[in-house]
């Protein structure tokens, strides 16, 4: 090739075969091929023209534009210096980098398509085959969502929608910096956004993606950063006092404004870190004994906790919850939380001291000559659930129903008041005292027909009227036979009871209460006109001076006065042996139990001489014995035949002293009593609400049963129902919020009652039944409701053990 024998790189190659390969670009110069063969050489020569060749190209990078100014390569072979690009026919500036790669610089204002071609001009013109370029609209990047509300510590997916790119590649970043931070909260490269665990000051960050094809192509969203939902998963210590004291509350999702909360009350909290919360918590006694504590997240985003549920109780008791419970609810009108709390942590000395010291809730003095006690008897319920001297007040209704006055007779506020307020007074006297007062009232002369009761009269043919002289002794004293100390009958040698008095005595007795007359001037003939803010007083010309023979056949001789004969009546009655035993019985019944063991009642009659009739040291021993104490001991099973039927006013107020009701001053919660057998104030007869001797078909005594009955039976439950429902129609309420803070766990609620009405003695398979119950709804307040109307309702409750 041009003298150099195989050619080379610039002229082109030769093969042995005389295969000419041409260079890849124009050598500038003539070829002439030379070829020699034989001995001596015989040449031969040819001179070659070179072309440019023909262009190939095979692909454009990118396939596809946009709109505008852009640029993009050829790809291919056969390029030369002179090759030209043709778009849409059209000679276009290129850059060709080697013969394989032109680059091109271009412009359109249209999306479309665009034909290119590569042409290589003379020498040997020749065009490569066309390709199509695709210009599409401008890039577009959007986001989804533009606005989100991640809660601190959560996640979020962002969904980034790119159009008019080929390149696909995306980068994202949060307030400008890629990936973001801890601080910030982080995003991955799929677009999923985690919110950090502490607030940002501005409570928003900006969520960037941007297209790597086209940075300055981004699409922006707004993140408001919500507090997290906090979860507690334990809180210490683990059971909890009243009053004051610091708690350390474990879980997640706390936040610096996080606060520990109780009900509607909110504690001093201190944050400590997203895991941890310490506060300073005050408690007060609470139904149940079981408190639902929550964590509260304030906005941005409020969210509130689960429950979590921790016993709490009084701190150091000197005596158990049931041990205190059961002592108030023979002790009082029932077991209100916070009285609960009190006896533990003053034991049962201390607060008998303090109600035996405890001024009297008196009834309002009243001149009323109506016929009716409604105010009275919601009064006497006010007084009940409000007033501190629960103790006197309980006392004072047991006496009321061993001294039997009624409305039937003295319905009217002036007769009844003073007596009601007689026996409060009295309540914790001595019994002498008691029985004098008793005797004494105008309300009782009225009722018993002693009031104006005067001598016989053998021109009249009038007598005196023998009621209080038999009551005295029959209902009032000894009872109608004999008794020991343990309260079983004497008998003569015939086995028979011995009577404590005869029909005769009955006659002497009330002749020697002759002569007395209402409170008012003092006379020696006549009667005063009605009043009964005092004592009755004695008129000497309407006593009987005969001699008379009394109870133990004491004879009170003939010519003293009303006020000699009365005394030793009163004196005579008040030291016989019976009173001990008699007396002792009914409190007994009325306080703790209506079958007291001979023991127990021998115990109370030995207290009851010893003290001289001290009823308020009575009541205590009464309380205090280990009869009464027995079901104290959490692991003592409820004894069958303990205890009493709860008449309709305990029942009533010890259900509404336990939800701690608030009560109207006009309440009708007398006739819910009355409708449920027991009228306030009326007592049918003399002998009370029911028979003192009344016994159930065992042959126990249970007076309070003779109140029950199918139709009585019925108004229970539906009372109950009513209580629970509708507040007794509006006319009292009660916070219920502590029980149904529980509500969500059917068990845990059903607990809490149970401690609070039954004090955790609820069998297991009637707990059973009564949790499956509430679960048929999952309306908290339902739930609630329910759970206490089948416990208060369930004979265990309803029999006061």
């Amino acid at each position: 090739m041009n003298g150099i024998v195989g050619g080379g790189p610039v002229l082109g190659t030769i093969s042995p075969v005389g295969l000419y390969t041409a260079p890849p670009s124009n050598p500038g110069v003539g070829i002439v091929v030379a070829c020699s063969a034989g001995i001596p050489p015989n040449t031969g020569t040819a001179e070659l023209t070179w072309l440019n060749p023909v262009p190939v190209l095979s692909s454009l990078s990118p396939a596809a534009v946009n709109v505008g100014t852009f640029n993009f390569s050829l790809n291919g072979s056969g390029f030369v210096g002179a090759s030209q690009v043709l778009l849409n026919g059209v000679i276009v500036p290129a850059t060709v980098v080697s013969a394989t790669l032109i680059t091109v610089q271009a412009s359109s204002p249209l999306a479309g398509n665009i034909t290119v071609a590569v042409t290589n001009p003379d020498p040997g013109t020749a065009s490569s085959a066309i390709r199509t370029l695709k210009v599409m609209d401008p890039i577009a990047l959007t986001i989804s969502p533009l606005t989100a509300n991640v809660r601190l510590g959560n996640t979020r997916k962002f969904t980034p929608t790119l159009v008019n790119s080929v390149n696909k590649a995306l980068t994202w970043s949060v307030n400008g910096i890629p990936g973001g931070t801890a601080d910030l909260g982080t995003i991955a490269p799929d677009g999923t956004y985690t919110a950090p665990s502490l607030p940002v000051a501005a409570g928003t960050v900006k969520i960037t993606v941007t297209s790597v094809a086209a940075p300055t192509i981004s699409a922006d969203a707004i993140v408001t950063l919500l507090n997290p939902i906090p979860v507690i998963q334990s809180l210490s210590p683990n059971a909890l006092v009243y009053g004051s004291q610091d708690i350390v509350v474990t879980g997640t999702g706390f936040v610096p404004t996080s606060v520990v909360r109780l009900g509607d009350v909110t504690f001093p909290t201190q944050f400590i870190s997203p895991t941890q919360l310490n506060a300073t918590v005050t408690l007060t006694p609470t139904l149940g004994n079981t408190l639902a504590f929550r964590v509260l997240n304030p906005d941005p985003g409020t969210a509130t906790s689960s429950p979590y549920y921790v016993p709490v109780g009084a701190a150091n008791p000197l005596v158990s919850y049931r041990a205190a419970a059961r002592f108030l609810e023979q002790a009082s009108w029932g077991p209100r939380p916070d009285a609960i709390a009190q006896v533990q942590s003053m034991g049962f000395d201390a607060w008998l001291n303090d109600q035996l010291a405890a001024p009297p809730s008196l009834h309002a003095l009243s001149d009323s000559t109506s016929d009716s006690l409604g105010s009275q008897q919601s009064e006497f319920f006010v007084h009940a659930l409000r007033k501190p001297d629960q103790l006197r007040q309980r006392v004072a209704f047991a006496l009321s129903q061993i001294f039997v006055v009624s409305g039937l007779k003295t319905g009217q506020p002036r007769q009844m008041v003073p007596f009601q307020n007689l026996l409060r007074q009295d309540a914790f006297s001595n019994y002498a005292r008691l029985l004098r007062e008793v005797t004494l009232s105008p309300t009782m002369g009225v009722y018993l027909d002693m009031v104006n009761n005067d001598r016989a009269n053998p021109t009249l043919g009038t007598a005196p009227n023998e009621n209080y002289g038999r009551e005295v002794m029959q209902l009032f004293s000894l009872g109608t036979a004999l008794l020991k100390p343990d309260g079983t009958l004497q008998k003569d040698a015939l086995g028979q009871p011995i009577p404590t008095y005869d029909q005769a005595t009955i006659t002497d007795t009330a002749r020697a209460l002759t002569g007395w007359t209402f409170p008012g001037l003092a006379r020696t003939t006549g009667h005063n006109r009605e009043n009964y803010r005092s004592n009755m007083i004695p008129v000497a010309a309407n006593h009987d001076p005969g001699s008379k023979m009394i109870v133990t056949g004491l004879i009170l001789p003939a010519g003293r006065t009303a006020q000699q004969d009365l005394d030793d009546v009163l004196n005579t009655l008040a030291t016989h042996p019976n009173v001990a035993p008699f007396i002792s019985l009914r409190l007994i019944q009325h306080l703790v139990t209506s079958n007291p063991s001979p023991d127990y009642l021998a115990r109370m009659s030995a207290v009851f001489n010893t003290t001289g009739g001290d009823l308020g040291a009575v009541v205590r021993a009464i309380l205090l014995d280990p009869e009464a104490r027995a079901g104290d001991d959490s692991a003592s099973p409820v004894v069958a035949g303990a205890g009493h039927l709860r008449e309709p006013i305990l029942y009533l107020l010890a259900m509404m002293r336990t939800l701690n009701v608030a009560v109207v001053d006009q309440n009708p919660i007398e006739s819910l009593a009355a409708d449920m057998g027991q009228t306030l104030f009326y007592s049918p007869s003399v002998f009370n609400y029911y028979s003192p001797l009344y016994r159930v078909p065992s042959g126990q005594l249970g007076p309070e049963f003779q109140l029950l009955n199918s139709a009585t039976a019925l108004v229970r439950v539906n009372g109950v129902q009513n209580l629970v429902t509708r507040g007794l129609d509006g006319d009292v309420s009660f916070n219920l919020g502590p029980l149904t803070a529980l509500a969500g766990t059917p068990a845990t609620l059903v607990d809490a009652v149970d401690n609070a009405f039954l004090f955790g003695r609820l069998p297991a398979e009637l707990k059973a039944s009564i949790i499956t119950a509430i679960s048929a709804t999952t309306d908290c307040t339902e739930r609630v409701r329910t759970a206490i109307y089948l416990v208060a309702t369930s004979a265990l409750y309803q029999v006061q053990h």
